[in-house]
């Protein structure tokens, strides 16, 4: 008997929105590059076919498709390395990132046999009574989990650290998005072991995995909102400032190399150029880039993104606070600014202000 319950409904929006993501990022290939987007496709492409197969099993629609059954089973071992490859992609590490999918590969050709056994073995296996996975494949599924999701999380949280103390233009947002990806890789880590060990404690506690189920299908969902949030402009200005010779800065003299980077930022201004990165400022001002990370972080007591970024929002600012909302688009003005991502401004607009631009423009216009 059919029955196409709530708990499928749920999850076909979950394929809704993991298919809108995918063209999405197809029909955007100009603003996101292809080697980012092509591991976030395949691990959107295994979330839809996982899903897929579940409605099918929630719905007990399985005599209507017993071909899927047991299909996706393989695609569990490889939407981990798939987030752990798109990390590394991030980082520039593109050597061997085929041997992470070896043991996968290996466990699709196990899976081989019970993907083409016959209809109806396939249907007799899965009304079966009883255990339906051995102990070791759960268990060698969680361990494989745990190896990948600390791994990931290890270098994601490295490189997340490195960006913010080097960049501070749109490119570190795609980065960043990546920290999102890791954290839904998370969500896989929890769900599918705590599925597959329902079925030690209870035969017939299909509820609870359709609600386990329903939680990994907020994946999408949250790609989908992330890939939106990226949002930029291509404004670029080249500051145009006379290159001095690399000199040394001692940590007893921090006072004096801070009061010296905060003149050289007021008087040429080169947050305003979109692409702005710690070397191209050590340049500038004629420091080493180890000691201008320094001045930076111990001087100011913030990264880098933060540090030019705050001057380019003091620039919005005034510009909004002389009236310039009237005459240009809060865009146009976050852009002239050095902003290059909406991201970025909104957030650290949010964090220093305690409201939204929205808010702010609301309270410039009432005054």
């Amino acid at each position: 008997m059919i029955t196409f319950d709530w708990s499928s409904l749920i999850l076909f929006s979950g394929i809704i929105n993991a298919i809108i993501a995918v063209v999405f990022l197809v029909s955007n290939s100009s603003r996101y590059k292809p080697k980012y987007a092509l591991w976030v496709n395949a691990f959107l492409f295994c979330i839809i076919l996982i899903l897929f197969e579940r409605i099918i099993r929630f719905s007990n629609l399985e005599t209507h498709y017993p071909k899927l059954l047991f299909v996706t089973s393989p695609l569990f071992f490889f939407i981990l390395p798939l987030v752990y490859v798109f990390q590394n992609q991030l980082n520039v590490k593109t050597k061997y990132w085929y041997a992470h999918f070896i043991f996968p590969i290996l466990m699709l050709m196990l899976f081989i046999p019970t993907i083409l056994m016959d209809d109806n073995d396939k249907l007799n296996m899965y009304h079966e009574d009883g255990i339906n996975d051995p102990i070791w494949l759960v268990l060698l599924y969680l361990m494989f989990a745990i190896y990948y999701s600390v791994k990931t999380f290890i270098i994601n949280k490295k490189h997340k650290v490195h960006l913010l103390n080097t960049s501070a233009n749109n490119d570190i947002e795609l980065h960043l998005f990546s920290n999102k990806l890791v954290f839904l890789a998370s969500i896989c880590i929890i769900t599918i072991p705590m599925s597959l060990l329902l079925q030690y404690i209870d035969y017939n506690m299909k509820v609870a995995d359709k609600y386990l189920f329903i939680f990994f299908s907020l994946i999408p969902h949250f790609i989908l909102i992330s890939i939106f949030n990226i949002r930029s402009f291509d404004n670029t200005k080249d500051i145009q400032i006379e290159e001095k010779q690399v000199s040394i800065i001692q940590y007893e003299n921090l006072d004096n190399s801070k009061s010296e980077l905060t003149v050289f930022m007021m008087k040429y201004k080169p947050y305003l150029s979109q692409d702005l990165d710690l070397p191209t400022l050590a340049n500038l001002i004629g420091w080493n880039r180890s000691n201008l990370s320094m001045v930076i972080n111990k001087g100011f007591n913030k990264n880098f993104y933060d540090f030019v970024n705050e001057y380019r929002l003091n620039a919005v600012v005034e510009k909004l606070n002389n009236g310039a909302y009237k005459q240009y688009s809060l865009d146009y003005i976050v852009s002239e600014c050095g902003f290059k991502s909406y991201v970025s401004f909104y957030r650290i607009f949010k964090r220093v202000k305690k409201k939204s631009p929205k808010e702010y423009l609301k309270h410039l216009k009432n005054q």
